[in-house]
Formats: C-alpha cells, sequence, structure tokens
C-alpha cells in the first residue's frame, strides 16, 4: 500500500498534497504517513510554522523523519530529502542530513 506526498510551488504559493491508497487527494498544511508518523507528528506539530524559511522546514522534516526511524522499526534506517522552490529543485546530500541531525542530538 502506497501513500504519497507530492509538494510543489505554482504562482499562489507553496502547496503539498497527500494522495491515500484508496486515490482521495487533500491538501495539508503539515503531513506525514506510514508507521512512524504518529512520532513524526509530535516532531512536525511542535514545530511547525507557516513562516518557517526552507532551510527551517528541511530541518524539521530531517529530525521528524529521523525521530520515527528511532522509534519504530519499519521507518527503514534511510531516506532522501528534495527541496522544491521556485528557484528549482535539489536533492539533500548525505552530510547535509547529517549535519541537521548532528545539531539536534548535542
Amino acid at each position: 500500500m502506497l501513500q504519497a506526498l507530492i509538494g510543489g510551488v505554482d504562482e499562489s504559493g507553496a502547496h503539498i498534497y497527500s494522495i491515500d491508497p484508496f486515490g482521495s487527494v487533500t491538501e495539508e498544511t503539515c503531513v506525514s504517513t506510514g508507521s512512524g508518523s504518529p512520532v513524526a507528528y509530535g516532531v512536525l506539530e511542535d514545530g511547525y510554522s507557516p513562516k518557517l524559511t526552507v532551510n527551517e522546514g528541511v530541518s524539521l522534516v530531517v529530525r521528524a523523519v529521523t525521530s520515527a526511524m528511532k522509534r519504530d522499526a519499519g521507518s527503514g534506517d534511510s531516506f532522501d530529502v528534495a527541496v522544491v522552490t521556485k528557484n528549482g529543485y535539489r536533492e539533500l546530500e548525505a552530510a547535509e542530513k547529517d549535519a541537521v541531525t548532528a545539531s539536534t542530538t548535542k
């Protein structure tokens, strides 16, 4: 079963959509999926604000997923992060994710 999260930016701003296994599409302000999502939601709900910068948002996502992976075996042991802005698309390098994780575990 798959629940996809799709995000992007258009002329009206940034958007994120959740597509559930039955095909329903909902626009969200903050979303998580999978077996570790209860843990991830705890981190997201604590740190999310619509005024986050891109870097702050990336840091929040990395912390949320890392927390879920530490507490839920079904969440696996790796993940990718892509940043989509009006300036384009880029994937974070492993060192960038590690730096965020290291800064939050001190």
